[in-house]
């Protein structure tokens, strides 16, 4: 073999190891570029499904304060309704009891509202405002003058008040509001659960 076919055998060894390592190269190059792409893609899929997550979330959560605020709304005005029927009630019942026309009923009424005051004060005399209308009444003949044996002073100073006394001893340190305002108020949680209940707001 001559010279020069030497050399040209030796190149072309040279030149296949080159093209073999080459090859290799752009292999492992290439299962590395895919292994990557594989990774980002992967990653890229963890960042998606956890920001859908976060979005569902705060979509849950915002679902939720709202369904909050508005059922908190709706409790507001059904208490404000029930409010509004009970002060209706309260309201009728206060005009009915003050317009009472018949004397007779009226003064039974007023004796027995002044009896419950003299019942609560224990006292042995006892002082009775009244509004003008019933000061009227009970300083006529028919009114008692005592109840139980308690003596009944009708007091000369009128109250501001739909009806119904306010029974004292006669020093006017002891006190016992029985009008109908005051009677109502006393029993105002009472009567406002039965007065939503009578008109559905239960």
């Amino acid at each position: 073999m001559s010279e020069n076919e030497n050399l040209d055998a030796l190149i072309e060894r040279v030149l296949c190891r080159a093209r073999d390592k080459a090859e290799a190269m752009t292999e492992r190059a290439q299962k590395a570029s895919a292994r990557e792409i594989r990774q980002a893609e992967e990653q890229a899929a963890k960042r998606l499904a956890s920001a859908e997550a976060a979005v569902r979330e705060a979509a849950a959560q915002r679902k939720h304060s709202v369904l909050a605020e508005v059922q908190q709304e709706e409790r507001r005005t059904l208490m404000n309704v029930r409010e509004d029927a009970v002060e209706a009630v309260f309201a009728a019942a206060l005009q009915d009891l003050a317009t009472i026309n018949d004397e007779s009923a009226r003064l039974k009424l007023l004796a027995s509202l002044v009896g419950e005051g003299i019942t609560a004060l224990g006292a042995e005399a006892v002082r009775v405002r009244l509004n003008a209308a019933e000061q009227a009444l009970a300083r006529g003949a028919e009114f008692p003058k005592d109840i139980d044996g308690v003596s009944i002073t009708i007091d000369d100073e009128t109250i501001d008040t739909s009806g119904g006394p306010v029974v004292s001893d006669m020093a006017g340190r002891i006190v016992f509001e029985n009008t109908f305002e005051a009677r109502l108020g006393r029993n105002r949680d009472e009567w406002r659960g039965q007065v939503a209940r009578i008109v559905g707001l239960v």
